[in-house]
């Protein structure tokens, strides 16, 4: 079953784990994808598979930190596959993440704000550009790409924490301003999605209601279900795909 028979696909970070799995599910699923990244040669690499496989993609830059690289690969995306009525955001600073994100104390300010900048601030920019499109046709899926960090607290990686509860917001808004009008907007909160050599994988899988840790395929299956009429009653939504680890509401 082929749901995105023909839509084109605007997908900002998706040449990394989650991003290259959900690439090729929805070009799987029938979809035209555009694939941006800050790794250019990832993203062309991840586009070139696709196309090797029977797919359509292109791949191209962006950085979600910088307003215009975003405008540049919209207009892009626009001019080689006409009217995007899908959006993923997919991006997220995690250099930063792993390495300087640190408690209310101890974070640089820079590091603050460069995190938003990417994580938030850029999905906003993505969102703004995507939206007259899907207005004007009275037809749009935005689906981003949230975090379990949202809704938790821990002593380190807060910015990243606050930018993915900027996400959730988001998301909401977009639904609640409109929805009336055959937008739909969601955000998918994944779990860990760890290579089987990853230290303290035990730790992970004690804190599932798992047999497995996740994978790619698992969040880029939700990412796809949303973009299609299968998802066409779900709005405003933060969607869990964790194994079991959050069981929120």
């Amino acid at each position: 079953m082929r749901r995105l028979e023909g839509q084109a696909v605007f997908v900002a970070g998706g040449a990394g784990r989650l991003g290259t799995a959900t690439c090729h599910r929805l070009a799987s699923e029938g979809a035209r994808v555009f694939v941006t990244d800050i790794d250019e040669a990832a993203a062309q690499a991840v586009a070139k598979s696709i196309v090797d496989d029977g797919g359509e993609a292109y791949g191209t830059f962006l950085d979600l930190a910088d307003h215009d690289s975003i405008d540049s690969a919209y207009t892009l995306a626009e001019r080689v596959l006409g009217p995007i009525l899908r959006l993923h955001g997919n991006g997220a600073a995690l250099k930063l993440m792993y390495e300087r994100d640190l408690g209310a104390l101890d974070i640089d300010i820079e590091t603050w704000e460069m995190t938003l900048r990417t994580n938030l601030t850029g999905h906003l920019a993505c969102v703004k550009r995507a939206l007259p499109a899907m207005i004007e046709a009275g037809n749009g899926a935005i689906v981003l790409t949230s975090s379990g960090a949202a809704h938790t607290a821990e002593p380190i990686r807060l910015a990243y924490a606050v930018s993915k509860a900027g996400i959730n917001q988001l998301v909401r808004h977009v639904a609640h301003t409109w929805g009336k009008q055959g937008i739909r907007a969601n955000a998918v909160a994944p779990g860990p999605v760890l290579p089987d050599d990853f230290p303290n994988m035990d730790a992970y899988k004690q804190a599932m209601r798992s047999n497995r840790v996740g994978k790619g395929d698992d969040i880029a299956a939700m990412v796809a279900m949303l973009m299609s009429g299968d998802g066409e009653w779900i709005n405003g939504q933060i969607l869990s795909v964790d194994g079991g680890m959050s069981m929120r509401p």
